[in-house]
């Protein structure tokens, strides 16, 4: 594999197949269609930093999104709330009963709760509505702590894009604890692309960007085999190391 890429971030070494992928989906965002994308892979591997690749990338268009917080996954509608909040402008265009569903739901105004048919559909305008002055970029990362309620309606949304000129991006951390069992088929049947480890060149290039240089080679190669390419692994056993020969206490 090349191990060629944008400098931008250290995870994204080595990554040259995940962001011509992405780069990709903004085309077909740009020319009108829409696209779903589900990134899979172990925590710590560098879902997060292609989905900030993806941001940083998005040259015209506007970029809305949430990440799961394990302390919030109980709490119904919570990354729903904090996905759609910056496009509330864009509700006046809904129908009627959409708009009073979606307030409903976001806990912005009053009602009966509305049914996961009608939230799914009144998300899905808001985020057409929306596109409809510039393309959409939704990003979701740790599908896994984000609660079930918004996963449910989110995946609803994405199985329905058409020509919105909308993409909706997931990372999800596998396995993936917070899923039920039930639940673990939310997302099944999008596009889904695997985010592996690092490639062991670009494992050590990392390697040598934060360990210093008297660090002997056999420890080099211990955390290498160690961290199995995963970045987040890598720096923190780098961090150890570091600590170790410095004689401060590992934080």
């Amino acid at each position: 594999m090349d191990c060629e890429s944008r400098p931008r971030l250290p995870s994204l070494r080595c990554r040259v197949h995940e962001q011509e992928v992405l780069d990709r989906l903004l085309v077909d965002v740009y020319c009108g269609h829409s696209r779903a994308l589900v990134l899979r892979g172990e925590s710590g591997v560098g879902k997060t930093a292609l989905l900030t690749y993806l941001a940083d990338r998005v040259s015209k268009g506007r970029v809305v999104g949430t990440a799961g917080v394990q302390s919030e996954s109980e709490i119904e509608y919570s990354a729903l709330q904090q996905m759609c909040v910056p496009l509330l402008g864009y509700t006046g265009r809904l129908p009627t009963a959409q708009r009073a569903a979606l307030a409903t739901t976001l806990r912005i105004g009053s009602g009966e709760p509305p049914g996961q048919l009608l939230t799914g559909l009144a998300v899905l305008g808001l985020f057409a509505e929306a596109a409809v002055d510039e393309p959409l970029i939704c990003v979701v990362d740790d599908v896994q702590w984000i609660d079930r309620m918004s996963a449910a309606i989110l995946a609803f949304v994405a199985r329905r894009l058409d020509t919105e000129s909308v993409a909706l991006v997931f990372a999800v951390s596998d396995p993936a604890p917070a899923l039920e069992p039930s639940d673990s088929g939310l997302l099944s049947g999008l596009p889904e692309l695997r985010v592996d480890g690092l490639c062991e060149d670009a494992a050590r290039a990392l390697l040598d960007d934060v360990l210093p240089a008297a660090v002997p080679p056999h420890v080099r190669d211990r955390i290498v085999a160690e961290a199995r390419g995963n970045p987040l692994a890598l720096l923190e056993l780098s961090r150890d190391e570091h600590c170790d020969q410095t004689n401060r206490p590992v934080l």
